[in-house]
């Protein structure tokens, strides 16, 4: 996944300007370099800090801000810079509303946009070009001189919003948030929050890129509250399967943050032991979703994670309340269990950690209990119950891409399969 983040591109055009977008979450910063970086030099900053250091040694010509971030929010950082960078292009983006910070920034130092979240990349990119244009006109092209009864009327650039628009722009935009839950469709919030978790999963395809024989099969749809994800750094792939136990959209959301939260442990935080990597996730969900107290009351998570380092060919294998089920070399079937407890947001998980390697097993599949429970159901051929160890058994000789076209056919809706 890695290599995927940072693939390198062709540029399409010309990058004329540096702009800097400061977040203090990584994976904001991640799919804003992936967005931008055809079209302009990209500068991420995690902290305000430190986009005063890159500041300091880079000349910048935008610079956007998110503002609630911890020691130094958005309108601390453009009060305290502007000043030293008076033609910078300065922009606020928040998710919250901000009225009075966002207004006393653009009395003291002037602010050029005011943006809310979550952005369009074509909407954003617009806004930019804009702004930077206004500061940094193009020469005008030399041409012929026309007749006199020719003459060209002389393009007006557009004007900068006015202190008195800007704020108007500012009230409207914090109010429209406010009543935003109020007047909103529940359709759109729910279709919006599947687009947030179809933007953070990998590719199906991409699995292939880390392990030559794997499937993942996987029902892109609202209902489905069953995630997974994987990824490789160092020699070292990390493949999860896991189910949230609560309403739509709050398992669309946590899911969502799951995707997100492997994806910073994996690549920036360089984390490898599942029970450290459950343990994280279970204090960042709680931290983030519901507040430092606990509450037995909260949702539950079904996980399972696997770590195969491809150097010593050695696995590493944690699970709560989410199994994994593999065969012998020889076609054993056999049950990897997680721990029965799910993992509760807040609460230390109590993981045991089972450790093995590539020369025990051929095949592992992840599959979820909620999964087994839909799938598992009379047959129209007779009324025998259907049972996943004997299906598992029936295709695990067949290559991974005809076993995934035969549970489609059997509706399973979320599964990884491996081979080694």
């Amino acid at each position: 996944m890695e290599g995927v983040l940072n693939r390198t591109y062709k540029d399409e055009e010309v990058k004329r300007f540096n702009i800097l977008y400061v977040d203090d979450e990584e994976v904001n910063l991640r799919i804003f370099q992936r967005a931008f970086k055809r079209h302009y030099n990209v500068f991420t900053a995690e902290s305000g800090s430190e986009a005063i250091k890159i500041l300091e040694d880079n000349q910048i010509d935008l610079i956007m801000s998110d503002q609630r971030m911890p020691g130094m929010t958005g309108v601390e950082l453009l009060i305290k810079i502007v000043p030293m960078y008076p033609n910078i292009v300065r922009m606020i983006m928040t998710g919250f509303s901000d009225e009075d910070e966002i207004i006393r920034v653009d009395k003291e130092v002037g602010l050029d946009r005011f943006l809310v979240k979550p952005w369009n990349q074509e909407d954003l990119k617009e806004e930019f070009d804009k702004a930077l244009e206004l500061r940094n006109p193009t020469d005008e092209a030399i041409e012929p001189a026309a007749a006199p009864t020719e003459k060209k009327p002389k393009e007006v650039a557009p004007e900068k919003p006015s202190k008195q628009e800007l704020k108007k722009e500012i009230i409207k935009s914090v109010e429209a948030r406010k009543n935003m839950m109020s007047t909103v469709n529940m359709d759109q919030v729910i279709e919006f929050n599947v687009s947030l978790r179809e933007s953070l999963l990998p590719r199906q395809e991409e699995l292939k890129l880390y392990l030559d024989d794997a499937f993942v099969l996987y029902e892109h749809n609202r209902v489905n509250h069953n995630g997974y994800w994987f990824g490789e750094v160092a020699d070292k792939v990390l493949i999860t399967s896991f189910n949230t136990n609560s309403g739509v959209i709050h398992a669309l959301t946590l899911n969502t943050f799951i995707c997100a939260t492997l994806m910073e442990l994996m690549y920036k935080d360089r984390v490898f032991d599942p029970k450290e990597i459950l343990s994280s996730l279970s204090t960042r969900i709680q931290n983030r979703f519901f507040g430092k107290k606990y509450d037995e009351n909260i949702c539950s998570i079904d996980i399972a994670l696997l770590i195969y380092d491809k150097q010593d060919e050695s696995l590493l294998f944690g699970g709560a309340n989410h199994n994994l089920y593999s065969f012998s070399k020889g076609g054993e079937f056999k049950t990897l269990s997680g721990n029965i407890a799910p993992l509760i947001p807040g609460v230390e998980p109590d993981v045991n950690v089972l450790q093995f390697d590539t020369f025990e097993v051929s095949e592992l599949y992840f599959i979820s209990n909620n999964v087994i429970d839909d799938s598992t159901k009379k047959s129209e051929s007779n009324s025998a119950l259907l049972s996943t160890q004997l299906l598992l058994e029936e295709l695990h000789k067949f290559p991974m891409i005809m076993q995934a076209k035969l549970l489609h056919e059997y509706k399973y809706k979320s599964l990884v399969g491996v081979r080694f």
